[in-house]
């Protein structure tokens, strides 16, 4: 009870920087995380953008019109005539795109609307790891933070019995200059936590969009996550998952196919478009009234687009190698994270937490031996810096064993633990 009565204290301890205390599990930060971040709300439009695109393609050219009319005859001296003497023409056309290229377009703007929905999903795989790095690294770094409270709250009522000790004259100053001097220590130390945690509560708070003041508080059943296991992992089964979920990956195929379509698009080019339309021409020829058709067409004499052919050429093998290259760092990049996982997955069973003991038993043993004169000061200091140290410890292994967890996740592109 007096450890749990610590953590809540360490807790408190953060209301000179937040107005209330957020007790949140890890779904319901992801919640909030979901519903709220800026850049994965931004991305979503960006595809609903990527798709009017498609709309845009599938569009026809709107006909051009042109017209004229007679302002002056010289021969009648009259302006803008309007009677039969009276000259005016028009002409409209409507412009068909040839060789297929209006199915091509149609086709990039697919690609592009697929890569934007890939983007989002990836940028939302690399803002989740460090959403849920940050909560569990708060969480470890606050246990270490009670530690400290438990040790300074120690050190603080024996500071004061041998304050009052030292004024009778029943022990020397230089022990209690040692103690103050390790107290001032402890407090040190734990401030460096404590802005660790100011640290990791502002990337918190800019990813769930939040401009509350409210100190988050992960909400963690630590049982659970010691309980993970790794022996059901295989490489192969998740290298193949990999190679299924990794939006980045599916990004750079949809490169490749996007550059191939945009080959065929550049061959297409290289065929001029037909402009076709309706000509009158009420007194300017031969006869009076003249309705004609009307085909318009570039010849294809100097340019037959061979530059853009070339490069789409070659921004296809650049592709190309860009995806080879990605599949092979995805390969290795989950080889590495397995094997991070079973390294920091096999200290940390290697580590009976158990051997830290009940802090209130062995800092009480401590304290009545020091008062005793069965150990010295510095017996007793080194007993309480190995207890911090090795709790500290702990902590942090457990903090970096779920760091390499979820990376695994990361890199394998789903939660696999």
């Amino acid at each position: 009870m007096k450890r749990l009565w610590i953590i809540l204290l360490s807790l408190t301890c953060f209301k000179t920087f937040s107005q209330d205390t957020l007790k949140l599990a890890l779904n319901d930060v992801e919640a909030i995380f979901l519903k709220n971040n800026a850049l994965l709300l931004a991305q979503k439009y960006n595809i609903e953008a990527s798709k009017a695109q498609i709309i845009q393609a599938k569009l026809w050219d709107n006909p051009t019109f042109s017209g004229e009319q007679q302002i002056y005859n010289q021969e009648t001296k009259t302006p803008l005539p309007l009677g039969n003497m009276g000259q005016r023409a028009f002409q409209i056309q409507q412009l068909f795109l040839l060789a297929g290229k209006r199915n091509r377009q149609i086709e990039l703007a697919k690609i592009n609307t697929e890569a934007s929905e890939y983007n989002y999903y990836d940028l939302l795989r690399t803002l989740a790891i460090e959403l849920r790095t940050n909560f569990y690294d708060t969480f470890f770094i606050i246990k270490s933070v009670a530690m400290y409270d438990e040790e300074i709250l120690t050190f603080q009522k024996l500071l004061v019995a041998y304050e009052e000790q030292y004024g009778k004259g029943n022990i020397p100053l230089k022990e209690v200059i040692r103690l103050k001097a390790f107290l001032f220590s402890l407090k040190k130390e734990q401030n460096e936590l404590r802005q660790q945690i100011i640290e990791k509560q502002g990337i918190l708070r800019t990813l769930l969009n939040t401009k509350e003041t409210s100190f988050i508080a992960p909400k963690i059943d630590e049982k659970a996550l010691d309980s993970l296991g790794i022996n059901h992992l295989k490489l192969e089964q998740l290298t193949a998952t990999a190679f299924e979920n990794r939006y980045d990956l599916k990004m750079q195929d949809a490169s490749v196919r996007y550059e191939k379509e945009n080959l065929l698009l550049q061959k297409a080019m290289a065929t001029p478009d037909l402009r076709l339309g309706y000509s009158y021409d009420r007194n300017g020829s031969f006869i009076p009234n003249y309705h004609a058709i009307t085909l318009q067409i570039d010849l294809p004499v100097f340019n037959k687009n061979q530059g853009n052919i070339k490069t789409s050429s070659f921004r296809i093998e650049a592709a190309q190698k860009t995806l080879e290259q990605a599949q092979t760092s995805l390969q290795n990049d989950v080889l590495r994270a397995f094997m991070k996982v079973q390294e920091n997955n096999r200290l940390a069973q290697s580590i009976d937490s158990k051997f830290i003991g009940s802090f209130d038993t062995l800092i009480e043993g401590a304290v009545a031996s020091y008062q005793k004169r069965n150990i010295s000061l510095i017996e007793f200091v080194d007993f309480v810096e190995s207890y911090k140290t090795s709790v500290v410890e702990l902590n942090a292994l457990k903090s970096d064993r779920m760091r390499s967890i979820e990376e695994l996740n990361f890199v394998v592109g789903k939660k696999v633990l």
